[in-house]
């Protein structure tokens, strides 16, 4: 059966505005097998492309995980090295928090580079590419969009995996906290490099970012992602009411967003994309 082109209808989104502080959306709760297997295969293939690129070994991998005849040599290798990267490898398993991090980040990536427009109009014009490395330090996620005026805006995210012994707000919280302390930094980081492309008007938005940052302006904004398993989904908007805390210049509530991924066993979840990632070796 093949797998669906999109993540968003797999998981169910709600999207949530009206009447909260902080523009919230929250999915994956009633996840049935079937979708839950689609979604697992559609996260382990963009995590591979994050991972390997244009390099053709996006497709030597996708055909071994189709059911090809394994590499051998220096092929296997290869592809090992692109795949451990994020996933490890039978013989090196990964991190557990750390597989489960970078799935989050991967779900992100995918989900955003889905929701256009959004609720307030915004039409996506380009969401950075997730790290392959989860364990690299600096920013996680940074989105920019075209508002309803045609002016150019961004939004940094910090994106985490639940610590399942507490409350899913302690995580928010810690996130919030975060983007307030490191922001710039992150910001800098990952707007530089970026600033020698060649449309003028992203060009001046990289080069004025860390500016309307440190400003609060209006053209900026954050956003806290995070996957957990369905038992600690939000239940309503006071979960999230640390990113208004640690950012209270930003006025308008979809200058402060969240997502959160709340599925049934995540870590299970995680475990199911790492094999998948596993099974091109």
């Amino acid at each position: 059966m093949p797998v669906p082109p999109s993540l968003t209808p797999l998981l169910g989104l709600s999207d949530v505005a009206a009447g909260s502080p902080v523009a919230y959306i929250v999915g994956g709760l009633s996840l049935s097998a079937q979708d839950r297997e689609f979604a697992a295969q559609l996260v382990a293939d963009f995590a591979m492309s994050v991972a390997c690129g244009v390099s053709p070994v996006l497709e030597r991998w996708r055909r071994r995980r189709d059911g090809g005849p394994a590499e051998v040599g220096t092929a296997l290798a290869t592809v090992k090295t692109y795949a451990s990267i994020g996933f490890g490898s039978p013989e090196n398993p990964p991190n557990a928090d750390h597989l489960q991090g970078h799935v989050a980040e991967i779900i992100w990536n995918l989900l955003l580079g889905e929701r256009s427009p959004t609720a307030d109009g915004r039409q996506l014009r380009r969401v950075h590419r997730v790290k392959a490395d989860p364990l690299e330090p600096g920013g996680d996620g940074l989105v920019i969009y075209t508002d309803h005026q045609g002016v150019l805006v961004f939004r940094l995210w910090e994106i985490k995996k639940h610590d399942a012994t507490g409350r899913v707000s302690g995580t928010i919280n810690r996130a919030s906290k975060q983007l307030a302390q490191r922001g710039h930094e992150y910001l800098a980081k990952l707007a530089a490099p970026e600033s020698m492309v060649e449309e003028d008007d992203l060009a001046e938005l990289y080069g004025s970012m860390v500016d309307l940052w440190f400003d609060r302006s209006d053209r900026a904004g954050v956003g806290v992602a995070v996957g957990t398993s369905e038992v600690h989904a939000p239940s309503g908007p006071r979960t999230f009411r640390s990113i208004r805390t640690a950012f209270p210049e930003f006025s308008q509530s979809t200058q402060t967003e969240a997502l959160v991924i709340a599925m049934p066993d995540y870590a299970g979840f995680s475990d199911r994309v790492k094999e998948i990632v596993w099974s091109g070796l």
